[in-house]
């Protein structure tokens, strides 16, 4: 795993499972765990979750990388942190 992707990794989680806790008291959120097909994250939350990992990681998120499969989870935003060059 790239070094930025591996630092992005632990962050994002935490971003995600925090913003679900909001809706989802206790639940469960993994790096693998897939937040669109779970419901775990609605469309403005991955709007948010955008705004967040460009700021935090110093990128801008083409419009062309807006992809379901880029935010089915923490490890695919991380991977897109990672080839997007994010710090």
């Amino acid at each position: 795993m790239p070094e930025a992707e591996a630092n992005a990794l632990p962050i994002v989680t935490e971003w995600i499972r925090s913003s679900a806790q909001a809706r989802f008291p206790g639940i469960t959120v993994n790096a693998d765990t897939n937040i669109i097909e779970a419901g775990i994250l609605d469309s403005v939350e991955i709007l948010q979750l955008v705004g967040f990992i460009e700021e935090r990681f110093g990128i801008a998120l083409p419009v062309d990388e807006f992809i379901p499969e880029n935010f089915a989870s923490a490890e695919a935003v991380a991977k897109l942190v990672g080839r997007l060059g994010g710090v």
